[in-house]
């Protein structure tokens, strides 16, 4: 087998050693983010509700508000750990890779996570703040709405985790089409049949049943596969 150039054999126990620690150089920072977010997660908090839910906070549990501060504090340290994490996983990897597989890993991850903020923040600005308007005020009229706080961070991590998936779609039909899977020629082809399932697809897996987080979904969908065979001359 042709081995990598520069690359050494190393004895599981080194292998492990270095996982171990990098793995330690990851999660030290991510700790130390993860207090001092803590100390400013009421106020963050509370710009989240503003921006997304038209009523009041409530908490059925007197460690419900606590709890909610935690695991928003954890979800940024997180999400600002995200390249540090990316690095040391390439690190540890990048050994085994060749050239071109390193250059083609430094392209595709940057992109990667821009497309993931940009399906975030649609659904942070756009997708989130709809869906509870239009749930909530529909059921005034019957009930007076009483929102778990730790229940709507959850609904909308999902959501924002759903979208930032969702746009990965590119990438994915990207590597089909660079590995002879798909071809470019014949997508751009066919755009009818390929929008019509596209649709489909957005209402079987969105979660909100008002059809509001379903249309964006389709909408955004329709739009990355045209954006897909844009960026397919280029990667």
């Amino acid at each position: 087998m042709n081995r990598v150039p520069g690359d050494e054999e190393m004895a599981l126990v080194e292998h492990v050693e270095e996982l171990r620690s990098r793995m330690m150089a990851a999660a030290i920072p991510i700790t130390l983010i993860t207090a001092i977010a803590f100390l400013f997660s009421g106020e963050l908090l509370q710009v989240i509700w503003k921006q997304t839910v038209p009523v009041p906070m409530t908490i059925y549990s007197p460690m419900e508000l606590v709890i909610t501060k935690l695991t928003l504090s954890l979800m940024v340290a997180l999400f600002i750990g995200i390249p540090l994490l990316v690095y040391e996983g390439f690190m540890f990897v990048g050994k085994g890779l060749y050239e071109n597989e390193k250059l083609f890993f430094i392209r595709i991850v940057p992109f990667s996570f821009i497309m993931f903020l940009a399906g975030a923040a649609l659904a942070y600005f756009a997708a989130v703040p709809l869906i509870f308007k239009y749930t909530i005020l529909y059921s005034v009229d019957v009930a007076n709405p009483q929102i778990s706080v730790i229940k709507t961070i959850y609904t909308i991590t999902t959501l924002l985790l759903g979208f930032g998936l969702v746009f990965q779609f590119p990438l994915l039909l990207v590597f089909a089409m660079k590995m002879g899977i798909l071809k470019r020629e014949s997508l751009g082809g066919k755009r009818k049949i390929i929008y019509g399932a596209l649709i489909a697809f957005a209402f079987f897996v969105s979660p909100d049943p008002s059809a509001i987080s379903e249309l964006i979904v389709a909408a955004a969908f329709v739009i990355l596969f045209e954006f897909s065979l844009v960026i397919a001359r280029y990667f």
